[in-house]
């Protein structure tokens, strides 16, 4: 069981907010998440507004989750990559599992709040290491559109993550922020280097299942260049597996009746509403995958975006 020690949290950016809400505003989650540099992970919950809550009584609400709850043991991955214990802050980025397929604690349970996010006994570190699996196999052959990975973290006998290279910006968060730069890119080189990139998934047997302008990040090269990178594997699967989550809003198709198995077809679903929202975005409207899904981020105080900023829409 994970001890009742609790970490020290300094600073907004040491905390990971997020706002769950639903139809009922009084049903509304706040969910805070805080890893120690061994990935030691801690969640607090609270139906009262983070904006609301001092530094001080979100670390007092922390509580410890068990390694054996949240990630899988690195025994039952077999031959994997392993990523140095020293990182470059600057190049790489640690990503973790999904704050809402957590298993609250059983302090957090008896509160009222629910158990894990699972789907016929498959759950969040079954998800991680299928990810691990993944990322592993498309690093055997680099696509230049796909996330450069280094490795999963392995702590206590256990994967609590993996590292990829540090990108900055989401193409959505691009298009908002700098409109005359994002009319500038080269629409139809930019598209069909995320086609490429899932094309070659589709080559491997694989769907992405998952893809939406904040899963694709711009990196601008030496020159000037920008080109795409497909990000955020949780959803990626072989054909005819099934998935713990189903697309992102406006991107998905939430007509067909497989949505929590992985196909090609939603792939090609994602492509075309990209297309679509891409001319929306030239014409100045909104064209969706705005900050209306049901997870939003909560931006901490003094402005600090505890997505731990845009980078980390590779989360």
């Amino acid at each position: 069981m994970a001890g009742d020690k609790h970490p020290v949290i300094e600073h907004w950016s040491d905390l990971r907010i997020y706002v769950t809400v639903f139809e009922d505003p009084h049903a509304e989650v706040a969910t805070w998440i805080h890893y120690t540099a061994e990935d030691e992970a801690y969640m607090g919950r609270s139906h009262k507004d983070p904006d609301n809550m001092t530094l001080d009584k979100l670390a007092a609400g922390l509580v410890r989750l068990d390694d054996s709850d949240i990630y899988p043991e690195v025994s039952a991955a077999g031959p994997i990559t392993v990523a140095a214990k020293i990182l470059d802050d600057s190049a790489t980025f640690i990503k973790h599992c999904g704050f809402r397929q957590y298993p609250p604690p059983k302090q957090l349970v008896e509160k009222g709040f629910k158990a894990s996010l699972q789907k016929d006994g498959y759950t969040a570190k079954d998800q991680l290491l299928e990810k691990v699996l993944v990322m592993d196999k498309l690093s055997k052959t680099p696509h230049p559109y796909i996330v450069r990975y280094l490795g999963c973290r392995v702590h206590r006998g256990y994967i609590t993550g993996i590292v990829v290279e540090r990108l900055i910006w989401d193409l959505s968060t691009y298009a908002t922020k700098w409109p005359a730069e994002f009319a500038q890119l080269d629409k139809e080189a930019f598209l069909a280097g995320i086609e490429s990139a899932v094309k070659f998934l589709h080559s491997l047997g694989m769907a992405h299942n998952d893809m939406s302008p904040r899963n694709i990040m711009v990196r601008e090269d030496e020159d000037g260049y920008s080109s795409p990178v497909l990000i955020d594997f949780d959803s990626c699967a072989a054909f005819g597996g099934r998935l713990l989550c189903a697309g992102t809003p406006d991107f998905v198709d939430e007509d067909d009746p497989d949505m929590f198995v992985s196909l090609k077809r939603h792939d090609e679903y994602s492509l075309d509403r990209l297309r679509e929202w891409w001319d929306k975005q030239l014409e100045g409207g909104p064209g969706g995958d705005e900050d209306t899904e049901d997870n939003k981020d909560k931006k901490g105080k003094e402005g600090k975006d505890s997505k731990e900023g845009n980078e980390n829409n590779q989360d």
